[in-house]
């Protein structure tokens, strides 16, 4: 029951960030709005983290990889998703970004030397097509102007961004560093190099 309502729980979170995005899109500098996003979040996860006491101290070198943590999954994903949405609607856009998958399965090989099934690829690629079948109708009517090839572009852009900070992740798992300090101090990161951008 508990893994049902946690995976119920991730698909609600991720799947309402593509509305969430197109909604947040407008007026407001894209790199303005994110870092706004990103202070809130870090706000409230340094909260947490120094009400529950929770040790925050890491070497340079953890920091190092933190900080790759920041730039790859929570900066430079999010500045390329949020451009690529002004080119292509939120369905196109996740459809694109499910290519991560099959990023992660390459970089970790890449970067870990794990070898990988046939059967992960086989899995990633019946996820991938199940959400083309999903959003078949949103597929079905695209053109590629070159406004779309560019939102195209930048949403592969994304995914191999996140499948980077998700190396960086792995990383810092396997070192043993606490989860819930290091997204705080990548929170940090990310809206610090935000506000740079």
């Amino acid at each position: 029951m508990q893994n049902i309502l946690l995976y119920l729980i991730t698909v609600l979170i991720w799947g309402s960030t593509w509305f969430a995005i197109e909604f947040q899109l407008g007026d407001v500098a894209v790199e303005a709005s994110l870092t706004y996003r990103f202070a809130l979040s870090a706000l409230l996860m340094w909260g947490y983290c120094l009400w529950r006491r929770l040790p925050m101290r890491f070497n340079a070198k953890d920091h190092g990889f933190i900080a790759l943590l920041a730039l790859f999954n929570f900066a430079l994903n999010y500045i390329l998703i949020y451009q690529a949405q002004q080119y292509l609607t939120s369905a196109m856009t996740a459809i694109a970004f499910t290519t991560m998958l099959l990023m992660n399965i390459v970089n970790t090989r890449l970067f870990f030397g794990k070898p990988v099934a046939k059967r992960i690829y086989f899995g990633a690629l019946m996820g991938i097509a199940g959400i083309v079948v999903l959003f078949w109708p949103d597929l079905d009517g695209l053109d590629l102007t070159n406004a779309s090839l560019l939102g195209l572009i930048l949403v592969l852009g994304s995914a191999l961004s996140a499948s980077l900070g998700n190396m960086a992740s792995v990383r810092n798992s396997r070192a043993g560093l606490p989860i819930m300090q290091v997204n705080a101090w990548g929170m940090l990161y990310g809206t610090i190099m935000l506000a740079l951008m």
